[in-house]
């Protein structure tokens, strides 16, 4: 078994892990665009060697003073570009500082919450302890029981009655001679008819055998509506009940001086969400601040985009082509090393390119799966997983997921799933299922976050009742011992 403590210890691990991906592919782009700035700066280095070889054949020295000129702006440009990210880097070193301040902040204060919870379960156990034992109170929990057994009967039993009148029902409403008398009230005190028309209704019914077929259809939608009233109010009655025992739970609770302990439950809770909209705060400017490093990983700052702007302008230039056919023809080695060297570096700028367009594409897959697992860290503490009575069933499990998630073999939605599966609640030394906690319509029990989580059928104590209310109780079927009709309706 791995606590809840433990999960989120794993899932920390893997935010790391995650960012250190990052932060390894950004590594590898910001050298890779290094590289390919100096090929960039170096084929305007090879130009001006070419140049200054020309200059003295030509006596043009023009073309020279300008690449010069050029250079430095280039420089300039990649100068601001590392001074600004700097910068950044230490923004985002700060902003990490104070999130993992706050992360620790809100494990002390989540330590708080669930001290002050254990507290509250340990005074709920002795609470329920005094009440086991109370024979008036066990009395009234009999009659709370008793109570919604006969009204959960009564509502099945109506449930029954209400079938079988639709069913039954049927061969009544299908003949037209018959729901024609029905209708008319034929045979009831409150019937009227002119002599004729009478003595027509009267032939009809004589007929069909009406005076048998209406009592029975009377009693067979008579008996479900004397059933269904008959379970309201055995239902009023056991809410009754319900509701006095429950006054009984929350008297001994007050008795004990538990509210108090709730009031503080409630205080410690408070604490730990304005703790988490901080962290919320703090993630969301580091993740602003990451976005902005990201489009310096991705060659499209500002200073870069400059740089890159004049130096492709530069060496596009048509005096720097006309430099380098010239150099072609003529018969001097030394233009041909140079040619040599300036064909080299474009082959390698190429290279380079595809291999930054493949890390850029990798740094992007990189950021996604970091903001996943930061997403998934959210909804686990939003989930309260990480409380100190939460479980899971397979160590080896959650952390082998949340390897192949940040591997790409598992999405994040699989994941959740598993994690949900896998997480239980440790049963408490108090019962939630404990008097009037038994009947499925809230607790009192477990303090101000009794009902916060959910429970699994972990009862079995004092107020077990055998019949619930949520689907008229038990399975549905066999005789009911109402109306039966018979005969052609």
């Amino acid at each position: 078994m791995m606590s809840g403590r433990q999960a989120l210890g794993e899932i920390d691990r893997a935010v790391d892990e995650a960012r250190a991906r990052v932060a390894a592919v950004e590594a590898r782009v910001e050298s890779a665009e290094q590289q390919l700035q100096a090929q960039r700066r170096g084929q305007l280095e090879d130009y001006k060697a070419l140049a200054r070889l020309r200059v003295g054949l030509l006596a043009d020295g023009a073309l020279l003073t300008h690449l010069d000129e050029s250079e430095k702006q280039v420089a300039g440009f990649l100068a601001q570009r590392e001074t600004a990210l700097t910068l950044l880097k230490e923004q985002i070193q700060f902003a990490e500082s104070a999130l993992r301040n706050l992360e620790s902040e809100r494990n002390e204060q989540a330590a708080r919450v669930d001290a002050a919870v254990q507290t509250v379960d340990a005074a709920d156990a002795r609470t329920q302890a005094r009440l086991a034992g109370d024979d008036a109170y066990k009395a009234r929990l009999e009659r709370a029981t008793e109570a919604e057994r006969k009204a959960a009967h009564a509502a099945e039993k109506a449930d029954r009655s209400e079938a079988e009148r639709e069913e039954k029902g049927v061969s009544y409403r299908s003949d037209p001679l018959f729901m024609y008398l029905w209708k008319r009230r034929y045979g009831q005190p409150d019937y009227r008819a002119w002599g004729p028309l009478r003595w027509l209704d009267g032939k009809v019914a004589r007929l069909i055998g009406f005076a048998d077929a209406g009592a029975n259809y009377a009693r067979l939608n008579e008996i479900p509506e004397r059933l269904r009233e008959h379970a309201t109010a055995l239902a009023t009655a056991a809410e009754s009940e319900l509701a006095a025992l429950k006054a009984l739970d929350e008297a001994a609770r007050i008795e004990d001086g538990i509210p108090a302990l709730d009031t503080e439950i409630v205080e410690e809770q408070a604490a730990l969400e304005a703790i988490d909209q901080r962290v919320a705060q703090a993630r969301s400017d580091l993740q602003g601040l990451e976005v902005r490093k990201a489009f310096y990983g991705a060659g499209q700052d500002e200073y870069n985009a400059k740089a890159l702007e004049l130096l492709t302008s530069e060496l596009q230039r048509d005096d720097l082509m006309e430099l380098r056919r010239e150099a072609l023809v003529t018969p001097f080695p030394e233009d041909d090393l140079i040619v040599a060297r300036l064909l080299e570096r474009e082959d390698e700028r190429h290279r380079l390119e595809g291999a930054l367009e493949t890390l850029r594409e990798s740094l992007v897959q990189a950021r996604q799966r970091l903001d996943e697992v930061e997403s998934l860290r959210t909804d686990f503490k939003r989930n309260s997983y990480d409380r100190a009575d939460s479980q899971f069933g397979n160590e080896a499990m959650i952390a082998m997921m949340l390897g192949q998630f940040l591997n790409g073999v598992m999405d994040r939605r699989n994941l959740w799933r598993v994690m949900q599966e896998q997480q239980r609640y440790r049963p408490e030394r108090s019962d939630p299922g404990f008097g009037s906690g038994s009947f499925g319509r809230g607790t009192v029990w477990g303090g101000a976050l009794g009902n916060a989580r959910p429970r699994g059928d972990i009862f079995g104590g004092l107020g077990r009742g055998s019949a619930g209310r949520s689907g008229g109780g038990g399975k549905r079927g066999g005789s009911s011992g109402g109306f039966r009709t018979g005969g052609g309706f």
